[in-house]
């Protein structure tokens, strides 16, 4: 916090400044205008009270956002500086250890989505079949990885045009996602019709005829929080209200962290994977959220977003200390 003075057509006017770090090498400046004499200390004090209150306004409006619940101010300002920090490092990055970088964050992704569904194809396994294109005579977690790539592609295509999440987005995806799996040709791309339950969960899911009016509410929950929750707030509960609405017989878990992503990349915060290590906090996070408890889920997801650009800029730095 400190006094700065300007001058404007020979007049002197005084103004108090705070500087807030909102990422890496990267600073936002506030200020409030005092007047064209220099305030006393008793008068500063007040002044920095009303300077707090800026300060906080603009936290609020630009970076918390009016309708969060669960993020406050140094959260808030820690996802920013990670935001910040991973768009330098990828654009930090030369072309060809870009490419690799975004192949292998694909790969990795395809791998954990499948597997936190149950699936047993691991990373090699995953990036062999991806390799080899094959697209025939192929078996069930196979062809999960090949619909996974091309809900990936529709998926790049949708975040370049903006395009906004809605009903024929989400069913376009579930068409690919579950596209030549035998048993499921009657369920794919359209909402369900039939009741579901989780083995491992006391949650009691939808009668199947609700569910395109949910669906409906929940377009138009996303639409009025759009831009004034926090963006992973905004992705964490859109994600859970998709999974507890479980509109679909299958796919509901994968189709749930490919909509996150998309909410999470189109504010450019990063993609973000969640690992098949941290399956059993996802799902006891996602059965809390079930119930209307969002709080869980959000800070795991705030701990995994965190924690994957660590791993990301610590393996970044080993390359280039080995080259």
């Amino acid at each position: 916090m400190m006094m700065t003075k300007r001058k404007v057509k020979g007049k002197q006017y005084f103004y108090l400044e705070k500087t807030i770090r909102i990422g890496e090498n990267k600073w936002k400046k506030v200020y409030l205008y005092v007047g064209t004499q220099k305030p006393n200390l008793k008068q500063v004090k007040l002044l920095l009270k009303k300077l707090d209150h800026k300060v906080s306004a603009y936290l609020l409006k630009e970076i918390i956002k009016p309708n969060t619940e669960f993020i406050d101010r140094d959260t808030a300002l820690k996802l920013e500086r990670v935001k910040n920090a991973h768009t330098k490092l990828l654009e930090g990055m030369a072309k060809a250890s870009r490419t690799a970088f975004l192949e292998r964050q694909r790969t990795q992704f395809i791998t954990n989505t499948n597997a936190i569904e149950g699936s047993r194809i691991t990373f090699d396994q995953t990036k062999k079949i991806l390799k080899l294109r094959k697209t025939y005579e192929a078996d069930k977690d196979e062809l999960e990885v090949l619909n996974m790539r091309d809900c990936l592609t529709l998926y790049y295509r949708y975040l370049e045009n903006n395009t906004e999440i809605d009903e024929k987005m989400l069913l376009r995806l579930h068409l690919v996602l579950l596209k030549a799996i035998s048993g499921y040709e009657q369920h794919s791309g359209r909402w369900r019709t039939v009741n579901v339950f989780i083995r491992t969960s006391k949650f009691e899911f939808p009668n199947w005829k609700k569910v395109p009016e949910l669906m409906v509410q929940l377009f138009k929950w996303y639409a009025v929080n759009k831009g004034k929750m926090h963006p992973l707030e905004l992705a964490a509960k859109f994600h859970a209200k998709l999974v507890t609405i479980h509109p679909f017989a299958d796919g509901n878990g994968r189709i749930a962290r490919l909509l996150m992503n998309f909410i999470l990349q189109i504010n450019r915060l990063p993609f973000l994977d969640i690992s098949y290590e941290k399956r059993d906090e996802y799902f006891d996070t996602q059965e809390k959220a079930h119930f209307g408890d969002y709080r869980p889920f959000i800070e795991f997801l705030i701990r995994q977003m965190i924690s994957n650009y660590r791993k990301m800029r610590n393996s970044y730095r080993k390359a280039g200390t080995a080259s």
